[in-house]
Formats: C-alpha cells, sequence, structure tokens
C-alpha cells in the first residue's frame, strides 16, 4: 500500500476519550477529496512516524488495521487512522466502568480473554507485535464490535517503549486461557509466511520524511529469531515442572 496523506477538516475535532495520548476523533479529506472520519494523534515525530511505519507494515502483512493516514497540518505532521466506528474491547464488555466490584472485573477480563482468543488474526497478531517489538497491547486497543476484531495503537513499538516490562501480552492471555502450545505453534506458522521484503517497502515509503533505517533494522534481526521469541514467550516444559498444581 502506499504512503496515504490527508488533511483535516477544521473544527471537526472531539476527544476520543480513549488513551493516554489525547486522541481525538475528527474528519480528514484525502487525496481524491472523500471525506473519512478518523482518529487523529498529534505526537512527537517518532511516535507519529513509527505508527505510520506500523500501520503500513502491518496492513502488508494482513492484519487488520484501520488504514493509516498522515495528516499535514500547518505546524506539524499527525497521524490518524480511519475511524472504524466500533469500540475496544474493554468498552464492548462494560470493563471501562467504575462501579464494576472486583469479582465483576475479573469476570468481565476473563470473558475478554475468551474473545481475543476467538479472534481469527490472534496467531498473526502475536507474531506480529513480537516483529514489531510492541509491548503496548492492552484491551483497550483491541476493537471489536461483536463479530469484527481491528488492532490499533502501535506507536509505542520498534523501540519506542524500552521503560515498558519486555512482554507479549496476547502470548500471556494465551497462557492464561490454556492456549499456549497451539498459540505458539499457530504463531511460528504465522511467521513463516511473513515476507520479509514488505519491510523494506514500507520503511522505504517512511524514510523520505524520518529516518526509520534503526526502525527497519529492529524488525529484520527480529525476524530472523522470531520462532525462538515466540516460543520464550511461553511457558516450557521446566517451567511447568516448577508449578504447584
Amino acid at each position: 500500500m502506499a504512503l496515504a496523506w490527508a488533511t483535516l477538516v477544521e473544527g471537526t475535532e472531539t476527544p476520543a476519550g480513549d488513551g493516554i495520548t489525547g486522541a481525538l476523533r475528527c474528519v480528514i479529506e484525502i487525496e481524491d477529496g472523500e471525506q473519512v472520519a478518523a482518529v487523529l494523534k498529534r505526537d512527537t515525530p517518532d511516535l507519529v512516524f513509527a505508527e505510520a511505519l506500523c500501520g503500513m507494515l502491518l496492513t502488508k502483512w494482513g492484519l487488520k488495521v484501520p488504514a493509516p493516514y498522515l495528516v499535514n497540518e500547518s505546524d506539524r505532521i499527525s497521524f490518524a487512522s480511519a475511524d472504524v466506528g466500533y469500540p475496544n474491547l474493554k468498552k464492548a464488555l462494560g470493563l471501562d466502568s467504575q462501579d464494576l466490584s472486583a469479582e465483576e472485573a475479573d469476570e468481565l477480563t476473563r470473558l475478554a480473554f475468551d474473545v481475543v482468543m476467538s479472534f481469527p488474526t490472534t496467531s498473526l497478531a502475536i507474531a506480529l507485535d513480537e516483529a514489531i517489538d510492541n509491548r503496548d497491547r492492552n484491551l483497550g486497543n483491541i476493537l471489536w464490535d461483536g463479530s469484527e476484531e481491528a488492532w490499533i495503537d502501535h506507536a509505542f513499538a520498534l523501540g519506542n517503549a524500552v521503560a515498558m516490562p519486555d512482554r507479549n501480552i496476547l502470548c500471556e492471555i494465551a497462557t492464561f486461557n490454556g492456549l499456549a502450545d497451539q498459540s505458539s505453534q499457530a504463531a511460528i506458522a504465522r511467521w513463516a509466511s511473513l515476507d520479509r521484503d514488505a519491510v523494506a517497502d514500507a520503511a522505504g515509503e517512511i524514510g523520505v520524511l524520518h529516518d526509520c533505517t534503526a526502525w527497519q533494522d529492529l524488525v529484520l534481526r527480529r525476524l530472523d529469531t522470531l520462532g525462538m521469541r515466540i516460543l520464550a514467550r511461553f511457558p516450557q516444559p521446566h517451567d511447568l515442572l516448577g508449578q504447584t498444581p
């Protein structure tokens, strides 16, 4: 996919109310003149271009990601993604309510984990989160309308979240649900089918605007050993022997 540009339709911005980045719902106009509902993020260049690169790369690799755009504003370049119109998992299941008891929150979290593991793209997302070093996966950046899922918020991938714990949250969810073996095998099968050339293609699009050589090198290095990286995210036989039944 080619890098897509858009302009903001002034006065359409309203707070999105999700996440920590001050995202705004808005309308953007894309290059053919069509107006599109979108979610806009005005972040630092590293976060803007990292999210754009990930949006392009994950789309090339077949993950369900809302269409990414770079928005040319008067004083900056911002990132936007198409607003698919359905909520994140926390909202969809009521986990964002402040009135939940601990037991209710635990029950809904377990339900959310079941939903995540039912998605046909979860094994691909496991592999790709590992490939781009995405430590920021959570129930708030998985969209779900009751039948379709979409994966969002990748600005803190590509080494932009080194202060966060080195985790693959989807692997932890799979393990919690007793699906470690089949999830690791499925994710490794997804890795084996990834097109390495997609990394250079996406980086080439972004590289004319922002130096992403380090990001490209990071992803390619991780791809080289991704199978072992994925396996290491799941309990190994010696780990299981040490667990209390």
